[in-house]
């Protein structure tokens, strides 16, 4: 008891420390940090919110609707034996490959509030259902910032391959459950049983359409809020830690240990500023005199990990849930390995002209709000694709399914 106690209140020392200094920073560095806020704000208001609150208000009407309820029938077949997770988890990992971060933290929270997954299930949904998105991937990375496709190709496919083997790693997460998972799988039926749980959840929700979009529209317009200050918060920290020396001298201190191992040390101050922001270790690592094939990995990593910034997001999301954040942590630290040697695989493998180039930093392409919002509407109709996609292969694969022919008496 007295252990835990001194635990709390170092915790709660280090936190007012850090409170302190990040405080007296802000005021030794007012230009900076104000330029730094809006640049925050400037990523936020340009890039994240037409991108995100297609997904947001979109996600809310389809839950509303049923259509979740629809989908999470049909592809229970397919989600419970590779993931052991119910149908509900194709949705969030449909929503979140197409949208990126926090989205499929902020869907899971909403699944778990409204009882439709466990909490067990949830820890496993997180492993594999926070993504980044193809946009950022391919374009702002790839071609914006590294000025390579093929390089924003091997980082995107690296990205997802590794997010499926840590779903299938974390399968095992609380075997426990593997019992009361095996009696409800496969179900005879299943195209009545998934429109019947539509129309269960439509009745049991009980809104009007305006109703549902009103409140589709506020929940979302309140969680880009948050989402926004977080960014500007991060951006503001970001650029302390650099004006004061803190990402290099680390860096430094880092060269020696890294350098056998034939990694460049122009690459660290991006994957020490990335740790903190991935947008930002992204942009670092691109400036930086090294061969593109170790700037892919390292940015792979980095957009794997997704660094605090998103990592805050996700607790602010999942903070009210019983879901383990350090679990989720390792999840994460686990995706960012393997995507990085996965990248370093395909790369291998893919033998291509542009991957062992060296090349200066490309500025990101200024997209307007109305074609980043357009783009966003075009992913969310691929996400409704895709879950119709893999709902016919589920289906296929029960009227494949010779253990689903019902017995005569």
């Amino acid at each position: 008891m007295h252990k835990g106690h001194a635990l709390i209140k170092l915790q709660s020392m280090t936190l007012v420390m850090l409170c302190l200094m990040v405080a007296c920073f802000i005021i030794a560095f007012p230009r900076q940090s104000f330029q730094a806020a809006l640049t925050g704000l400037d990523t936020w208001l340009k890039n994240v919110f037409p991108a995100l609150l297609p997904f947001f208000i979109t996600s809310e009407i389809m839950m509303g609707i049923g259509l979740v309820d629809f989908f999470a029938i049909l592809l229970k077949p397919i989600m419970r034996p590779l993931f052991r997770c119910p149908g509900e988890s194709s949705f969030i990992w449909a929503m979140s490959i197409t949208s990126g971060y926090p989205v499929g933290a902020k869907l899971t929270s909403s699944f778990l509030e409204r009882g439709n997954i466990t909490v067990h299930e949830a820890q496993r949904i997180m492993a594999f259902c926070s993504t980044s998105g193809p946009l950022f991937m391919l374009g702002a990375v790839g071609i914006g910032m590294l000025n390579s496709s093929a390089g924003g190709k091997v980082i995107a496919a690296s990205h997802y391959m590794a997010s499926i083997i840590v779903g299938l790693i974390f399968r095992f997460y609380m075997p426990t459950d593997h019992k009361k998972a095996k009696k409800i799988d496969n179900p005879p039926g299943i195209i009545k049983a998934a429109f019947a749980a539509l129309l269960s959840a439509r009745k049991k929700d009980n809104r009007t359409f305006g109703e549902m979009l009103g409140d589709a529209v506020r929940n979302s317009m309140n969680s880009l809020l948050y989402i926004g200050g977080f960014i500007i918060l991060f951006s503001v920290v970001i650029n302390i830690l650099l004006k004061t020396g803190f990402i290099s001298n680390i860096s430094q201190m880092l060269t020696p240990i890294l350098m056998p191992l034939g990694i460049n040390p122009q690459l660290l101050p991006g994957l020490m500023g990335g740790i903190l922001e991935m947008t930002t270790g992204c942009k670092l690592i691109a400036q930086a005199a090294a061969p593109l094939s170790q700037k892919i990995i390292f940015s792979t990593f980095i957009i794997s990990w997704s660094g605090f910034s998103i990592h805050c997001q996700v607790m602010g999301f999942l903070s009210k849930s019983d879901i383990s954040i350090g679990l989720y942590l390792i999840a994460k630290v686990l995706h960012g390995i393997l995507a990085s040697i996965l990248a370093w695989a395909i790369m291998k493998i893919w033998v291509h002209p542009d991957l062992g180039a060296f090349h200066q930093f490309t500025h990101q392409p200024i997209t307007s709000f109305s074609a980043q919002l357009q783009s966003a509407w075009q992913l969310v109709i691929y996400c409704v694709l895709i879950l119709s996609l893999t709902a016919l292969i589920s289906l296929i694969m029960v009227r494949l399914n010779p253990s689903r022919s019902s017995k005569r008496p």
